[in-house]
C-alpha cells in the first residue's frame, strides 16, 4: 500500500533557517561546502550594494557593513563552538539575528544572500528569492523579540523541530462565558437531506509549461526556469492536464471545476479551505498573489455562478507565503492589510459574503462569521495564526491566545450555544501536527466544550490528502467512543502535487441539523491516465471515488438511513482499521486518491503508526506522544534521528548531541550546574567561551 506525502509550504521553513538561526543549520551545514553560485548572482548582488551605498550616508553605510561583517563571523564561530548544543546554538543565533535587525537592517537581505551563496543551502536561487522576500519581515519580528522572555526559545522549538526540545506548556485554564449545559446531546435527525460542496488547496500555476520538465530539482516542476533549469536532456515531459511533482495547470483547473458542476450540480453552498496561489514562494510578488487571487475567484464565481461559496486563507495566500500577523500589533498588521482588504472585497463582489461580513474580514486576518441556511453558522478561521512557519507567532510566546482568534471563537460559539444555533468551523489547517502545540491544546478544549450540540462538524484541507481527524474530550480519562466529541474533515487537493491525485468532495449534511451524513470523494487519475489522456486527445476522466458511509460503516452495527456519521461512528472505524488491514488499505488508497505513485507504507512501519496516530491523536502532544508509543511498541528506536536534509537538527556541526535531560519541559533551558556562563563574547575574542566552576 502507498501513503502520499503531506505538503506543507514546501521548503520555505527549511530555508529560512540560515537567518533565523543560521546556528541552527547545525547538522545540515556541517556537511556542506561552498558552491559556485554563477556570476549572474554575485553582480545582482554587487548592483543591489551599489544602490544601497547611493541611498545611504556613507559613514552610516559603512559602519552597518562592518557590524554586518561581525555578525557574519560571530555566527561562525556559534557554528564552530565544540561546547554548545544545537539549542544553545540557536538561542544565541538569535540575539545576533536581533542585533543585525536592529543595528543595521538594511544590510539583512544581503547577509541573508551571502549565507545563500556561501552554503550549499538547497537550491541558491530559491534560497536567496525567499531571503529577499522573507527579509523585511524577519527584521521587524527579531526586531520586536524579546528574547529576555520565552520568545527566543519558542522560536527555536517550534520553528525549527529538532534545534530545542519542544515545550510541552500546558496553556493557563479557560474561562468560558458558561459552563457546558448538563447532558448536551446532538439534536435528533431531521430525515431531510442537502448537498455541500467541498473543494481545497487550487494551487493554480499560471508558468506551467505543457513539455517541460516534470522531474526536476525545484519544489515544483512542469516550468521554464530559464537559467535554473535542470541540466541535461529531459527526463519526462509534462502532461498539459498536470504531474504528481507539479502544481495545477489550468486546463486541469477548468475539468475540475466542470467536474463540480456534473457531480454536485444542486449543492445548496460550497466550501472552499485555501490556498490559492502556486508553491514557488521564492518567485511570488505582492502582485502575483493579488492576482492569483483574482483570477482564480473570478474562474470559482463564473463555474459555480450563483452557488456561495465560503472561503478560508491558506498559508499559500500571504505574501510572504505563511506569514500572517496578528492584529495586536497593528504595526505589523497594517503590512498585510492591503491582502485582506483585497479578498474581502472579491468575496464581496462575488456576493459570497455581505459587506459587513467582508468589513470584519478586513480587520480580523480575513476571517468571518455568516449564516449559509436558516439555524447554521459558519465561522472561518485564518490557520496561519497557529502555524509554525508563520515567524509571528515566535512574538509574544508568554501569551496563550495574543491574536484573539480563539477569545473571538469562544464568543461566537456561546452566541450559538444561547440561540440554539448550530456551528460549523472551516480553515485551512487543523492543528494536529504544524501547529504551535499551545494552540492545539486550546483549540482540543474549545471544541470539546462545545460540542456535540453546538459545533457539528470542522472543516479543513492544507495536507492535499483525504483525511480525517476524531477530536476527543481532553478531560475524559480514556479515549473511546464516548470520549470522541467532534470530527475534523480534511478535504483533499485539487492540485497533484507530492503525487495525489487531484480531487473534489462533497458531503450529504442533515438539513436541519447540519450533522455529516455521508461524505463522497470524486477523482482523476491525473498520476496514472495523464499521458494516456493527452495522447489520445481525451479530457480526465473524473469518477467517484468512494461514499464513507459505505467503506467505514461497521456490518455489526449498521446505522439507521437517516442517522450521521458521528465521532463514534469515527472512532469505532479506527479501531477496526486497527485489526482489519483490508480496510485500513482502502483507508490509504483513498488518502492519496488512488495514487499509483503514493509513498509505500508497509505493515509495521512508522508510515502505519503515523496514519493511525493522525486520525485518532486530538493535539499536537497527542500525535507525537502517540507515535512514540507506537513504535516502542513495536519494538523500535524513537532516540532522536541523524539529521538529513529535510530534518537538519539536532546535531551541532561540532557534533555535539542535543541533551534532553536538561531541559525544562515548561519554559526551557535548564542550565548544567557544573557550568558558569560569562557574557556572550569574550573581551577581543569573537568565540565564545565557557569555564568551568
Amino acid at each position: 500500500m502507498h501513503r502520499s506525502r503531506a505538503r506543507g509550504s514546501g521548503s520555505a521553513a527549511t530555508l529560512v533557517v540560515c537567518f533565523l538561526a543560521v546556528t541552527t543549520c547545525l547538522a545540515y551545514l556541517l556537511s556542506t561546502r561552498p558552491v559556485n553560485a554563477g556570476p549572474l548572482f554575485f553582480e545582482e548582488a554587487t548592483a543591489e550594494k551599489r544602490q544601497l551605498s547611493k541611498s545611504m550616508d556613507a559613514q552610516v553605510y559603512r559602519a552597518h557593513i562592518d557590524v554586518a561583517n561581525e555578525i557574519q563571523g560571530d555566527f561562525e564561530d556559534i557554528l564552530d563552538s565544540p561546547d554548545l548544543d544545537s539549542c544553545q546554538m540557536c538561542q544565541q543565533g538569535m540575539g545576533l539575528a536581533k542585533k543585525l535587525s536592529l543595528q543595521a537592517p538594511d544590510m539583512v537581505p544581503g547577509v541573508l544572500k551571502t549565507l545563500c551563496a556561501k552554503y550549499s543551502f538547497k537550491r541558491l536561487d530559491a534560497c536567496a528569492g525567499l531571503m529577499e522576500r522573507l527579509a523585511p519581515q524577519l527584521t521587524a519580528i527579531f526586531s520586536e523579540m524579546n528574547l529576555t522572555s520565552s520568545d527566543g526559545y519558542y522560536a527555536c522549538a517550534y520553528s525549527f523541530p529538532g534545534s530545542c526540545p519542544v515545550p510541552l506548556h500546558q496553556p493557563k485554564p479557560i474561562e468560558f462565558p458558561k459552563p457546558k449545559p448538563a447532558n448536551a446531546q446532538q439534536p435528533a435527525p431531521s430525515g431531510e437531506t442537502i448537498q455541500v460542496l467541498h473543494f481545497s488547496d487550487w494551487h493554480l500555476d499560471p508558468l506551467y509549461k505543457p513539455g517541460s520538465e516534470a522531474l526536476c530539482s525545484h519544489n515544483i516542476c512542469c516550468r521554464d526556469y530559464g537559467r535554473w533549469n535542470d541540466p541535461g536532456p529531459l527526463k519526462k515531459p509534462a502532461s498539459k492536464w498536470g504531474d504528481g511533482r507539479c502544481d495545477t495547470p489550468i486546463a486541469l483547473g477548468l475539468s475540475a471545476l466542470e467536474a463540480i458542476q456534473k457531480f454536485v450540480p444542486s449543492a445548496s453552498f460550497g466550501i472552499f479551505t485555501g490556498d490559492i496561489a502556486s508553491h514557488d514562494s521564492w518567485m511570488i510578488t505582492e502582485k502575483y498573489i493579488a492576482e492569483e487571487e483574482t483570477r482564480s475567484y473570478e474562474l470559482f464565481k463564473k463555474y459555480l455562478q450563483d452557488l456561495k461559496l465560503y472561503v478560508a486563507m491558506g498559508n499559500h495566500d500571504s505574501y510572504p507565503s505563511d506569514q500572517a500577523p496578528g492584529r495586536q500589533r497593528p504595526n505589523s498588521y497594517i503590512t498585510h492589510k492591503w491582502l485582506y482588504d483585497h479578498v474581502a472585497g472579491i468575496w464581496e463582489k462575488n456576493n459570497w459574503i455581505t459587506s459587513v461580513e467582508a468589513e470584519y474580514a478586513r480587520s480580523h486576518n480575513a476571517m468571518f462569521m455568516t449564516r449559509p441556511m436558516l439555524g447554521l453558522k459558519l465561522i472561518t478561521l485564518n490557520t496561519d495564526l497557529w502555524y509554525i512557519r508563520n515567524f509571528y507567532t515566535m512574538l509574544d510566546t508568554d501569551q496563550d491566545d495574543p491574536s484573539g482568534l480563539f477569545h473571538d471563537l469562544i464568543l461566537e460559539l456561546q452566541d450559538s450555544e444561547d440561540k440554539n444555533e448550530r456551528v460549523w468551523i472551516m480553515g485551512h489547517m487543523a492543528p494536529i501536527t504544524r501547529a504551535l502545540p499551545r494552540s492545539s491544546l486550546i483549540f482540543q478544549k474549545v471544541v470539546a466544550r462545545y460540542s456535540p450540540h453546538v459545533i457539528a462538524g470542522i472543516f479543513m484541507g492544507h495536507f492535499h490528502q483525504d483525511k480525517f481527524i476524531v477530536v476527543h474530550d481532553p478531560d475524559a480519562p480514556e479515549q473511546n467512543e464516548k470520549s470522541a466529541v467532534n470530527m475534523v474533515y480534511q478535504g483533499p487537493s485539487i492540485t497533484p502535487l507530492d503525487r495525489s491525485n487531484p480531487a473534489i468532495r462533497w458531503y450529504d449534511i442533515d438539513a436541519k441539523t447540519f450533522s455529516v451524513l455521508n461524505t463522497h470523494t470524486v477523482v482523476a487519475d491525473i498520476i496514472g491516465q495523464a499521458a494516456y489522456w493527452e495522447a489520445h486527445d481525451m479530457e480526465p476522466e473524473w469518477n467517484h471515488e468512494y461514499s464513507a458511509r459505505e467503506i467505514y460503516s461497521d456490518p455489526e452495527l449498521p446505522l439507521a438511513p437517516e442517522e450521521p456519521l458521528s465521532p463514534a461512528f469515527w472512532h469505532r472505524a479506527v479501531e477496526r482499521m486497527k485489526q482489519d488491514r483490508v480496510l485500513f488499505e482502502k483507508y490509504l488508497k483513498f488518502e492519496s486518491k488512488i495514487s499509483a505513485d503514493a509513498k509505500p507504507c508497509e505493515r509495521g512501519s512508522v508510515c502505519e503508526m503515523e496514519a493511525l496516530c493522525q486520525m485518532e491523536a486530538s493535539t499536537v502532544i497527542q500525535n507525537q506522544a502517540c507515535t512514540a508509543e507506537a513504535i516502542a511498541a513495536r519494538g523500535g528506536d524513537v532516540a532522536l534521528k541523524k539529521p538529513n536534509k529535510k530534518e537538519p537538527y539536532g546535531v551541532t556541526r561540532a557534533g555535539k548531541v542535543i541533551r534532553v535531560e536538561v531541559y525544562d519541559e515548561q519554559r526551557g533551558f535548564r542550565a548544567d550546574e557544573s557550568m558558569v556562563r560569562r557574557d556572550l563574547w569574550a573581551p577581543g575574542k569573537r568565540r565564545l567561551v565557557t569555564r568551568k566552576v
